[in-house]
């Protein structure tokens, strides 16, 4: 007897875990579907072209839709609870299939482990989230302190895209092009160590990375490009690292310039007569960036 009404509750679980999953499973396919139909149906935005990027513009976007799939799979795992309940209170009729007590338990424990994928990627889409959130701010932090040399005579552009590349930010003024390239290094949280520039590595700490050099000297040599065929005769474009949340160490390098979100207003500094521009030439590449930086127009991620 005691047999059979354990063989009885275990089928009902098993039975209700089921339907949670699958009531689950039906809400995420119809989740991503109207996702999918929504971005199909959006409306243009009448002023698109003449609204060009913010800082921090490619990074915002990353995170609205990182925080439209976590919300998603969040409200599923509410439902799969919710349905579980329902489903296990509301059921009278047994199943047909005969089994043992343990053959409706190990049933169970399938179909539960097959469900851990749903709290694993509310986790896993958490954890980007709150790195990707610490990026925007840090980008975001960069691109207004770059808004404060804008009344010296310079213009700032936000997500340039180059080739295949996107620049962070572009500083154009008399006295020069600047390509500003910000890497958050240090996960989620700002960094306390000393970052200091050691021939073509970038030294955070005691740790060595030759990446953001790299990254950046292909960036500048692309935009270089781009602006000298604008304005008909060779462009020398300045390569600026950032370093949000970590102190810098001064650097005698001629070929990058090493800053932080607070002291980025430096670049102004770092001049060169053969870096000059006319008057002319900063209007042509005023309105080739404008062009390429408008709201309306992708970027690569």
């Amino acid at each position: 007897m005691t047999a059979n009404m354990d063989a009885e509750l275990y089928s009902r679980i098993f039975c209700a875990l089921v339907i949670a999953l699958a009531g689950s499973l039906v809400f995420l396919g119809a989740g991503f579907a109207w996702m999918v139909v929504g971005a199909k149906l959006q409306r243009r935005n009448p002023f698109a072209e003449h609204i060009t990027r913010e800082a921090g513009h490619r990074v915002r976007q990353n995170l609205q839709n990182l925080d439209t799939r976590y919300y998603l799979f969040l409200c599923s795992l509410l439902v799969y609870g919710l349905l579980i309940v329902v489903a296990f209170a509301l059921q009278r009729e047994l199943l047909s299939y005969e089994l043992q007590a343990w053959g409706w338990l190990a049933l169970s424990a399938l179909v539960v482990s097959v469900s851990l994928v749903l709290p694993f990627q509310v986790v896993k889409l958490k954890r980007s989230r709150s790195r990707l959130a610490f990026r925007r701010n840090a980008n975001i932090a960069v691109g207004h302190a770059l808004q404060r040399i804008a009344s010296r005579g310079y213009n700032v552009y936000h997500d340039v895209p180059v080739g295949k590349h996107v620049i962070d930010n572009v500083v154009i003024g008399a006295k020069g092009a600047y390509a500003v390239n910000v890497f958050v290094l240090g996960h989620h949280r700002a960094r306390k160590g000393t970052a200091r520039l050691d021939d073509s590595s970038l030294v955070l700490g005691k740790a060595k990375t030759s990446a953001p050099v790299g990254v950046s000297v292909n960036r500048v040599s692309g935009l270089s490009k781009e602006l000298s065929k604008v304005v008909g005769h060779p462009i020398r474009v300045r390569s600026v690292i950032v370093v949000p949340g970590w102190n810098v160490a001064a650097t005698d390098s001629d070929k990058h310039l090493l800053v932080n979100e607070k002291n980025v207003v430096m670049l102004t500094g770092w001049t060169d007569p053969d870096t000059y521009l006319m008057d002319d030439d900063v209007g042509q590449i005023h309105n080739y960036l404008v062009a390429r930086c408008v709201n309306g127009k992708q970027t690569p991620n």
